[in-house]
């Protein structure tokens, strides 16, 4: 059996090197060839690391969680994605659980309190989870790194930047020339809260007014509500943008069934992109967030809790939220005023 030893002396490096490469962490300084030679070396003898004595050794489990709300959101999709990838170079597992069964006394609560079963837990928070179970979360040695949202107790979270998501989204539709623009969608959390704050900041800066919150919820129905909602205003907008994809999507539905001709009645963009935005008609213009480069910075900051150093937490601004534009907006028409 090839050991790192072996694959220290072929890439003519120390121990120490190889086990900084094979471990994932970056005690060890080295140079990208450096690194690229070690990484070579190990793929020409078919590495493969004990994993079993490397968690003896550092009593870990090799094993993370990732808990979020509705785990077959499509918006999740590129998160999972940015997570697995991360964790796989680490030679981690992931457990994927739904914050549904987050509640005191379940056996998925107690698996993620069981002492040397998960290393670190990435959970999307946001006043989702009651505050029992996060007393309890919070009492434990494995660390917990919060997702979208703004608050943790040692300073683990990490976010995208859902104001700047709010403002580009009301800015490509001022772009095409709307001046009654509504916002709906969402509840009273946080992160609904940043992506309206971004709509009346940039409604603002343009000297356009503001309109008043939507707050529909989520999901299909949410967009729905929020359709006959934004309608009912006066002036009647010519634009809206929607608070996620979901929501947008079942807006697009509503106004499908009411007759309504989307773009040319109402441009509709919504914030965060999903697959499925691509596969309705009219297509759905949208708001793509660094979900991906989430997930993998999230892993990070479990490996970077697991070492001991300091958190990274904060806002990813880069990349930036991008417009994906589709057939929902356009100009507004003639008949509508701009």
């Amino acid at each position: 059996m090839v050991t790192q030893k072996d694959i220290a002396r072929r890439a003519g490096v120390s121990v120490s090197v190889v086990s900084a490469v094979v471990n994932g962490t970056s005690h060890t300084r080295m140079s990208d060839e450096t690194r690229e030679r070690v990484e070579a070396v190990l793929t020409e003898v078919g590495y493969v690391p004990n994993d079993a004595a490397r968690s003896l050794r550092r009593q870990r489990a090799g094993t993370i969680a990732v808990v979020v709300e509705k785990v077959d959101n499509p918006v999740y999709r590129d998160m999972f994605h940015g997570i697995y990838d991360a964790a796989e170079a680490r030679g981690w597992a992931v457990v994927l659980g739904d914050t549904i069964w987050m509640q005191s006394g379940s056996h998925f609560l107690a698996r993620l309190l069981g002492r040397g079963s998960i290393d670190g837990i990435l959970l999307r928070h946001d006043g989702i989870i009651d505050e029992t179970v996060m007393r309890l979360l919070r009492t434990q040695q494995t660390p917990v790194v919060t997702l979208e949202g703004r608050h943790a107790p040692d300073g683990r979270w990490l976010a995208v930047d859902d104001v700047g998501a709010g403002r580009i989204a009301t800015a490509h539709l001022i772009e095409l020339g709307h001046r009654e623009i509504a916002y709906v969608g969402g509840g009273r959390a946080f992160v609904t809260t940043a992506r309206y704050d971004g709509y009346v900041t940039q409604m603002r800066e343009a000297g356009l007014t503001a309109r008043a919150l939507v707050a529909t919820e989520f999901g299909f129905e949410a967009g729905s509500k929020g359709l006959v909602m934004a309608l009912a205003q006066r002036p009647r907008p010519t634009a809206v943008v929607v608070n996620n994809v979901i929501s947008g999507i079942g807006l697009l539905a509503a106004a499908h069934d009411a007759g309504l001709q989307i773009p040319e009645d109402l441009s509709v963009i919504a914030i965060h992109d999903a697959e499925i935005a691509d596969n309705v008609r009219p297509t759905l213009s949208t708001v793509k967030l660094p979900m991906a480069e989430l997930g993998t910075r999230a892993v990070e900051e479990i490996a970077t809790a697991l070492d001991g150093r300091p958190p990274r937490a904060g806002i990813l601004h880069d990349p930036a939220p991008q417009v994906i534009m589709r057939g929902s907006s356009a100009p507004p028409t003639s008949g509508q005023p701009s």
